[in-house]
């Protein structure tokens, strides 16, 4: 768990740090400019960038009580998986989302979101359907998020980030489930 609350931290701190530099410099721009050259930078930057004090509070709040679930739910990986997680997410906002720029952590965190909430699909245990109730219950209606809705949100990052967190449940679960029958056999 001290890995996990490190991994929390450590992230969090870095968006803090960068929302301060953004009181004097103009960073915002290297957000996910879709489909231009630019905009590749924002792969890796974007989860880290927020256009306002409101905007990084409550993704901070969100990616922090999501981060707790997870690391309660799994410890192995989380680095490794929260960065498959950013990148793909990142990726596909690149390529597919409208022209604008794309920053703050929420597609990664409707990616932890998809990412737990499936889990209770793919891994077939007890404990993840009940973690995945859980995560319903609190955070249920950010579904609503997927869908076109406000300008200057980037609806799309929260379409592409759970899209990416359910792909890597079941990536990471069905692994789990084939090994386990291998060890049947």
């Amino acid at each position: 768990m001290k890995k996990s609350l490190n991994l929390i931290i450590g992230f969090l701190a870095i968006c803090w740090i960068s929302y301060l530099l953004s009181l004097w410099f103009p960073i915002q721009q290297y957000g996910i400019v879709p489909r231009q050259s630019v905009g590749l930078i924002g792969i890796v930057a974007a989860p880290f960038l927020h256009g306002s004090f409101t905007h990084l509070s409550g993704n901070s709040v969100s990616f922090a009580i999501l981060m707790l679930i997870l690391s309660a739910l799994e410890e192995r990986q989380q680095f490794f998986k929260l960065f498959l997680m950013a990148l793909l997410t990142g990726i596909l906002t690149w390529l597919m989302a409208r022209n604008a720029v794309h920053i703050g952590a929420s597609g990664l965190i409707f990616a932890i979101f998809g990412y737990l909430v499936l889990s209770g699909w793919f891994a077939r245990r007890v404990r993840y359907v009940l973690v995945a109730l859980l995560v319903i219950f609190l955070y249920g209606g950010m579904i609503y998020g997927v869908l076109p809705g406000k300008v200057g949100i980037s609806w799309e990052s929260h379409l592409f980030g759970f899209i990416s967190g359910g792909f890597l449940s079941w990536y990471f679960h069905a692994k789990q489930r084939k090994g386990k029958r291998k060890a049947w056999l």
